[in-house]
């Protein structure tokens, strides 16, 4: 495993993809002082069967499906470790696949959307009384790609949503959150994923989308998110030292 920085109990970040790193919760993790080290699951990085020594769980982005499970075994073994951390109080943060993967650990059905959402478009907070979300602009200009989505696992509370996607997010119990939007991207990040072979192809495909216009709105756009995403991170990581005091949840609250 590739590390960031080691101390007492880290936490471990899991990629699926190389371009799909953490973003800008990288600043929010530093002021913290929050150790992390990256499982990367495309290098051969085995996920770990346990929670010993992990502080939190931070799951990635990837091109991969929920229900793909036969063709990426490890999708099979990530669910297992959500499910451990979710149930032991653990903070977790899933963001795109990480999203669909927590949904997914939670019992909730995931499966292809109607179309894909990929580029710039407005989400709307649902549940501005929701900690993190308090206070937070909606709608806000969001950066997407996905073509999969999910039903809210039970017992969760949506936060977020799309004109195309009804689940944008959602925060389980007192720690585990699951964003669909890509809240942790800069315009770099952008940059970097449009140029990737991979990122390119699937954008011709989609009749329509321009990256051209991806950049445009890109730089347009992303001063803002990252401004949002500080905030949401610096909220999660804070939230999440408060709800580890209250132990393993049993019956999951609002």
């Amino acid at each position: 495993m590739a590390k960031i920085r080691m101390a007492e109990n880290p936490w471990l970040v899991i990629r699926h993809v190389e371009h799909e790193d953490i973003g800008t919760l990288r600043a929010a993790f530093d002021r913290a002082a929050v150790e992390c080290r990256y499982a990367d699951v495309f290098r051969g990085d085995a996920v770990p069967e346990n929670l010993s020594g992990l502080a939190g769980l931070v799951v990635m982005g990837g091109p991969m499906g929920v229900y793909e499970s036969d063709r990426y075994p490890f999708l099979t073994a990530e669910m297992n470790l959500i499910h451990q951390a979710a149930h032991a109080s653990l903070p977790v943060l899933g963001i795109c696949l990480g999203s669909q993967l927590i949904a997914g650990a939670l019992g909730a059905r995931v499966y292809p959307g109607p179309r894909k959402e990929i580029g710039w478009y407005p989400v709307e907070v649902v549940a501005p009384e929701d900690d993190l979300a308090q206070g937070l602009p909606s709608p806000f200009m969001a950066f997407h790609w996905h073509g999969d989505t999910f039903d809210l696992p039970v017992g969760a509370v949506p936060l977020f949503r799309s004109q195309l996607y009804q689940n944008q997010g959602f925060r389980w119990g007192r720690s585990v959150y699951a964003l669909q939007f890509h809240l942790e991207v800069s315009a770099n990040m952008v940059e970097s994923w449009l140029a990737d072979k991979g990122c390119g192809a699937e954008i011709a495909a989609v009749p329509g989308l321009d990256p051209q216009t991806i950049r445009q709105r890109t730089q347009q756009y992303a001063p803002e998110l990252e401004r949002i995403s500080d905030r949401f991170f610096t909220r999660f990581l804070s939230q999440s030292r408060s709800a580890a005091a209250f132990g393993p949840v049993s019956n999951v609250e609002p």
